[in-house]
């Protein structure tokens, strides 16, 4: 069985900050896949007021009305520009941590990589000691079968 990984808490602690990052990576995605719900139902909304406005002012117009509907448009236009900030640096978050992500998979990787070598260079050696031992029974075999062919003379 070969020894323990020296730096195995390390690699555990990598692996567990690599996991929490996957979680926290699909969280942001989700809140800019909200945001990106958000300002679509913003864009349906403004398209609807707009619809409304232009049959408001057909005919008689009532102006109280034309004004609200103006005030409405101009305050889902405003939501709108914030929605559109928001989702802004909802992908720039995304981004950075998906950046993240990948240099802490890259470094558990290595550390991986270190683990198996050390692994296989353990094998190895013991394969050495394997063979040296076999080695050493196959010549001694061999002297007392000498020892014995000897003794036969």
């Amino acid at each position: 069985m070969p020894p323990k990984f020296s730096l195995q808490p390390v690699l555990d602690y990598r692996h567990n900050k690599v996991e929490a990052l996957e979680i926290q990576l699909a969280e942001l995605m989700q809140e800019a896949q909200q945001l990106e719900m958000t300002l679509a139902r913003l864009h349906e909304l403004r398209g609807e007021l707009e619809n409304e406005l232009v049959v408001r002012q057909v005919g008689e117009i009532d102006l109280f009305a034309v004004q609200h509907l103006h005030g409405n448009i101009q305050l889902v236009e405003k939501r709108i520009e914030q929605v559109k900030a928001a989702l802004i640096e909802a992908k720039q978050r995304v981004e950075a941590k998906r950046n993240e992500l990948v240099q802490a998979r890259q470094d558990e990787e290595t550390l991986n990589i270190l683990k198996e070598k050390e692994i296989e260079r353990y094998k190895n050696e013991q394969a050495k000691v394997e063979n040296r031992m076999m080695d050493d029974v196959y010549i001694s075999q061999a002297y007392q079968q000498r020892k014995l062919g000897e003794a036969y003379l």
